[in-house]
């Protein structure tokens, strides 16, 4: 009587905590997969439990255990009770995990395009994963490399029944690289002529923009998308620098710095001009200069010296100079012009306003 009352008591407290195990008795959930039947796992199962059943031991009587069958995802809690010929009654629960569905995942850049819907540093994958189970985990790749238009990331999730899903994002455009950039200035009369060529490595161009300084406060002379800007109303003799900076789609910019001094010219004939007859050699007027040097070489021989007071000179078939009579013969001439200042016998000269070259036909 005492043994039944003790046996009695535990049986109680077994039921409310659901032990399977008392004076050696046990109560085990068997799960019957297509690979088998055997004790009933901890974790998750991947397949169809056809049948959930239960043995225990020693005999005894099961007057309440659920038995059943579950072919899709399934979390539920099923319990078996036993009373054995000793009067001892026990209940043995156990939550069954099923997961036949596959885990879903996505992935995107984890922030927004750095210009005009491009990147242009490292951008990390954001994945976005579920399964019935729950994910457990997720790694992503990051993108760094080559300028294209169909850079990707992707990622690798886990979910608590140990089945992997993974994903690439949409293609997006990526470039970290400046464009590439290469400037010159030629001076003229009162202006600078700037040309530059631009390119991106995958982005356009997408602006760039001329400052100038020299002469006055630093100032944007030019903006847009050409490839060429002629600056004028400048002062003669004034060095100018120009920064020219280009930017791609992606945000990317490259520097290039020139200079140049305008000062005046020559204007005609035009370098290595084919002519049948005498020229008429012009140029820019210098400031302060009262009047001109002019010297033309035949062959490396000076042929001609010339003083005239105004910013041309009318070549003549025949002339003569230095005693001795000259023909404007065929052949290939190259010609000088000095600003002379103040009067002509000082013999006061400024810098070569430039030299030329023309080419007489038979």
């Amino acid at each position: 009587m005492r043994r039944l009352a003790v046996v009695g008591a535990l049986a109680a407290v077994m039921m409310a905590v659901g032990a399977s195990v008392a004076w050696g008795e046990t109560i085990t959930p068997m799960c019957t997969t297509a690979q088998g039947t055997q004790q009933c796992a901890t974790g998750w199962y991947k397949i169809p439990v056809q049948q959930l059943s239960w043995v225990w031991s020693p005999g005894g009587t099961a007057t309440n255990c659920n038995e059943a069958s579950y072919q899709s995802d399934t979390v539920a809690t099923v319990a078996c009770t036993v009373s054995w010929t000793d009067g001892f009654m026990a209940t043995q629960s156990y939550t069954v995990h099923v997961e036949t569905s596959s885990p879903t995942a996505t992935v995107a850049p984890n922030r927004p395009p750095d210009s005009n819907g491009w990147y242009n540093h490292a951008v990390a994958g954001a994945p976005s994963a579920s399964s019935f189970s729950g994910i457990a985990s997720c790694t992503s790749t990051t993108y760094a490399g080559a300028a294209t238009t169909s850079a990707t990331v992707g990622a690798t999730c886990t979910d608590n029944a140990g089945k992997l899903v993974s994903a690439t994002s949409a293609p997006f455009a990526y470039d970290a690289t400046p464009p590439t950039l290469t400037a010159a200035a030629y001076p003229a009369d009162q202006s600078v002529a700037l040309s530059w060529q631009a390119g991106g490595d995958a982005a356009p161009i997408a602006l760039v923009q001329v400052t100038r300084s020299g002469g006055a406060p630093a100032a944007v002379v030019y903006s847009g998308t050409g490839s060429a800007f002629n600056d004028t109303n400048l002062k003669d003799g004034v060095y100018y620098t120009y920064t020219i900076t280009a930017w791609d789609l992606a945000g990317n910019a490259t520097v290039q710095t020139v200079g140049a001094t305008p000062a005046a010219r020559l204007l005609s004939p035009a370098p290595a001009a084919h002519l049948s007859g005498p020229p008429m050699l012009s140029w820019t007027a210098a400031p302060k200069a009262t009047y001109y040097n002019v010297q033309l070489f035949r062959s490396g021989h000076k042929v001609l010296s010339a003083w005239p007071k105004h910013a041309s000179l009318q070549l003549r078939s025949t002339w003569k100079f230095e005693g001795r009579r000259y023909r404007l013969k065929p052949g290939r001439y190259k010609w000088y012009v000095w600003p002379g200042l103040g009067r002509r016998k000082a013999g006061r000269y400024g810098h070569m306003i430039g030299s030329g070259t023309f080419v007489v036909m038979r």
